[in-house]
């Protein structure tokens, strides 16, 4: 999912049980008087005691909703299959970093 907020988010934030884990930040200038600028992220949310491998999924669903789509990039080829593994190395690495935090 996306989200969008005029304040700059931590990585890893915690609502109730829920992990949301904020990566690909961008910054969005305010274009006119009527939108304010914004950071917009990708999102994946899990349960905050979620096992390394649950984390690296909701991440790579962010992107990959089904094993279908998922499998689709990676026998496309070229430059599909590199952006998968780009964001598989990203959710290793936000995993990694996640649990390692959570001790």
């Amino acid at each position: 999912m996306k989200t969008h907020s005029p304040l700059k988010l931590n990585t890893y934030q915690i609502m109730g049980r829920k992990l949301r884990i904020n990566f690909n930040e961008q910054f969005m200038e305010a274009v006119d008087e009527e939108k304010d600028s914004q950071y917009v992220y990708d999102t994946a949310e899990v349960d905050k005691l979620a096992k390394r491998d649950s984390v690296i999924e909701s991440i790579m669903q962010t992107r990959y909703p089904t094993f279908g789509s998922e499998l689709a990039a990676i026998r496309n080829g070229g430059t599909e299959a590199e952006d998968h593994e780009s964001l598989r190395q990203l959710a290793k690495q936000l995993s990694d970093g996640w649990i390692e935090q959570r001790g």
